[in-house]
């Protein structure tokens, strides 16, 4: 798929992307590793972009089929790269009110 063809449908594009990033599961090698956290800081930056706009789901119900493990790996590992504490991600949400409540979750769980 071309750069032209991901602009004009990007939605194909980013199926085609969780296909093969879902397949590299079982290889993680073949997922080369500069160009992995390249696109995560992309997903990260336009994630937190949508959510500013309105997005309220975090995820697919049932987390995306993520474990605990791997949410805390990663998010232990986004925290640290950028040197931040959980205190201040606490205090972050505390005084921003930036965390999605129960109440706002769009699917109505509580997880």
């Amino acid at each position: 798929m071309s750069s032209s063809e991901v602009l004009e449908r990007p939605a194909e594009a980013l199926t085609r992307a969780a296909e093969v990033l879902g397949a590299a599961v079982t290889d993680p090698d073949r997922i080369p590793d500069d160009e992995l956290r390249s696109l995560m800081a992309s997903m990260v930056r336009l994630y937190a972009l949508k959510a500013e706009n309105g997005m309220r789901k975090p995820l697919p119900t049932g987390g995306g089929g993520l474990t605990v493990t791997e949410t805390m790996v990663t998010v232990t590992d986004l925290l640290h790269a950028l040197n931040v504490q959980m205190f201040e991600l606490a205090m972050w949400q505390a005084m921003s009110g930036n965390c999605i409540a129960p109440h706002q979750r769009v699917d109505g769980t509580h997880s």
